[in-house]
């Protein structure tokens, strides 16, 4: 994690967002319910880049994490000066934990974290209360979140109260 201290958090947003249960079509970034959602996200991204954004962090999790990352890459394309982080809430094998880890899920977070520019690990194994402590970090090193929020308890919950707190710019894209 030290390598995040090299981070400014001036030029850094994070990812926060429901598993895909909670999102159109399960997020299925393919599905036309989700294309919206995209275009929406991919706006706010491009718009980000603009105000000078070039650190993405996302924490590494099934929904809208990845359906963030995935935008990112592509946007690489076009914005070679951005950098994607994965922030994993530990070093194992976490897509076994949750059932929300489908085949096509764990596809997608392997392509994930073969093309972004850093990983890194909150811990070496699961342990209670890690995901918040990851969302602690996501919000730490970020002056932006983008989020998918629909106003439920939960993580998002947790991250979209802590950014308020820390003064981060939210953008809910629920």
């Amino acid at each position: 994690m030290e390598a995040l201290n090299e981070i400014n958090p001036a030029h850094a947003l994070c990812f926060s967002g429901h598993r895909p249960s909670r999102l159109p079509e399960n997020g299925d970034p393919d599905a036309p319910e989700m294309q919206p959602l995209i275009a929406a996200l991919r706006k706010e991204l491009i718009a980000a880049i603009d105000r000078g954004k070039t650190t993405m962090l996302h924490g590494c999790m099934a929904g809208w994490d990845l359906v963030c990352s995935l935008q990112v890459i592509e946007l690489k394309k076009l914005y070679p000066q951005i950098q994607l982080i994965s922030v994993a809430p530990y070093k194992s094998e976490f897509f076994s934990r949750e059932k929300c880890w489908t085949p096509d899920w764990i596809k997608r977070a392997r392509e994930v974290l073969s093309q972004h520019d850093m990983g890194v690990k909150v811990a070496e194994q699961y342990r209670s209360g890690i995901y918040y402590e990851r969302n602690r970090v996501l919000v730490q090193y970020s002056s932006e979140l983008i989020c998918y929020w629909d106003g439920g308890k939960g993580g998002t919950k947790y991250t979209v109260d802590r950014g308020k707190n820390r003064g981060l710019i939210i953008k809910n894209l629920f």
